[in-house]
């Protein structure tokens, strides 16, 4: 993989600081080859350019990075998910998407990154999972992750949304993968 690396030794040939400075792309193309599973890793886009690039496998949507967060932009992918046009959205808060068992919480966990736009506009990416309705009032359980999106000046102007429906929990094996089937937890002593 071509690259670079520098190092920065003290006096006492000790090491202050190394950067390694590669292509990105490059790798990971490499990885996906590695793992013979290629065009399916994701790779976030870091301008609006490349956020409004037609892209048919996740739903996104596009919001400017300044209260109050307003939507400039969909693709098709989440205009079927939700069954709002971009005309019906553009210019409007991503609380079209709310209803009564939306969790205004839902973004705050314990020991977890806030998923509020406000952290988000100051360049902190943060997912999320909460109870979102359609335009017919529909619900569905949305896996949202937003991504700070920069311009030329390096200044945060937008954040992307990509948003992912999840299958609804029907049973506590769907909630809980992990946990006994029968609902006991038991301890062995050694």
């Amino acid at each position: 993989m071509p690259g670079m690396l520098r190092a920065h030794f003290s006096s006492r040939n000790k090491l202050c600081s190394l950067e390694m400075v590669y292509d990105s792309m490059g790798f990971m193309q490499q990885l996906e080859r590695a793992s013979c599973s290629e065009g399916t890793a994701q790779i976030i886009p870091n301008s609006l350019e490349m956020a409004l690039s037609p892209n048919t496998n996740e739903a996104r949507v596009i919001t400017l990075a300044k209260p109050p967060y307003l939507i400039v932009s969909v693709n098709e992918a989440w205009a079927r998910t939700t069954k709002y046009t971009q005309m019906e959205v553009e210019g409007k808060e991503m609380s079209v998407l709310h209803g009564k068992k939306t969790d205004p919480d839902a973004g705050k966990r314990p020991g977890k990154p806030s998923h509020e736009m406000m952290e988000v506009a100051k360049g902190n990416c943060a997912c999320s999972v909460n109870i979102h309705y359609d335009k017919h009032g529909k619900e569905f359980v949305d896996f949202v992750c937003s991504y700070p999106l920069t311009n030329g000046n390096d200044e945060i102007t937008h954040i992307l949304h990509i948003c992912k429906e999840l299958p609804e929990p029907t049973t506590p094996e769907n909630v809980f993968p992990d946990a006994p089937s029968n609902g006991s937890v038991s301890f062995q002593e050694q």
